[in-house]
């Protein structure tokens, strides 16, 4: 059985809201007689990764020794980003098709969907790792992942880089990390991105904190 700390009740909601967009995505893919937007399924996937990888983590956190729940965490922060970059995709839009309405309504639906699977596995991890540590320092690792996964979301969008590029194409993803960051004065819009995108996920996460306890 899962643990308390995911409760039965939002998961079900997570399930409605996912058949919900499955739905939504079908439905125009009959009126519109196209599958233009059918990638959101594979981005959707991507962002429910970290959710996963978080759930494992907490369910086996007593199991699991300090190497493993590095390696995990690793794990996790390298699709963290799929989350919220799915927002991204809102770019697709285009304003003189007569579905725009309706294409608009359907990418924010998934993408929020996406990222209620990220902040659901940041707050996940964030239990385990308090309990592994210390608050101050887990929240520390929390806002580095933050910037990192930001970072994570202009070399996917900008660069076109993918997660496991890290591991097929390890040289490739050092080289342009180093090139879009150093000097700082030579690619302004790189930090640019990666503070906007972290204000915004930050902002968002402590709306969403203590909403419960309304």
């Amino acid at each position: 059985m899962l643990k308390k700390l995911i409760k039965t009740k939002y998961l079900r909601l997570l399930f409605f809201y996912t058949l919900f967009c499955f739905s939504f995505i079908f439905i125009r893919n009959i009126v519109e007689n196209n599958f233009k937007y059918n990638f959101l399924i594979w981005n959707l996937f991507l962002g429910f990764l970290p959710f996963l990888i978080a759930i494992i983590i907490q369910q086996f956190e007593k199991q699991i020794n300090n190497l493993l729940l590095i390696i995990g965490s690793a794990m996790w922060l390298l699709f963290y980003p799929n989350s919220p970059y799915i927002i991204t995709n809102l770019i697709h839009i285009q304003a003189s098709s007569t579905s725009v309405l309706y294409d608009t309504l359907l990418i924010f639906s998934f993408s929020m969907l996406s990222l209620f699977f990220g902040f659901y596995s940041l707050k996940l991890l964030q239990t385990v790792l308090i309990k592994k540590i210390s608050k101050n320092i887990t929240y520390i690792i929390l806002f580095v992942s933050l910037l990192l996964s930001s970072f994570g979301i202009y070399l996917g969008r900008i660069l076109r880089l993918n997660s496991w590029d890290v591991f097929v194409k390890p040289l490739k993803v050092f080289s342009t990390v180093f090139e879009h960051l150093f000097p700082i004065t030579k690619n302004p819009e790189t930090y640019t991105i990666i503070i906007l995108f972290s204000l915004i996920q930050l902002f968002l996460l402590f709306l969403m904190k203590d909403i419960d306890e309304v």
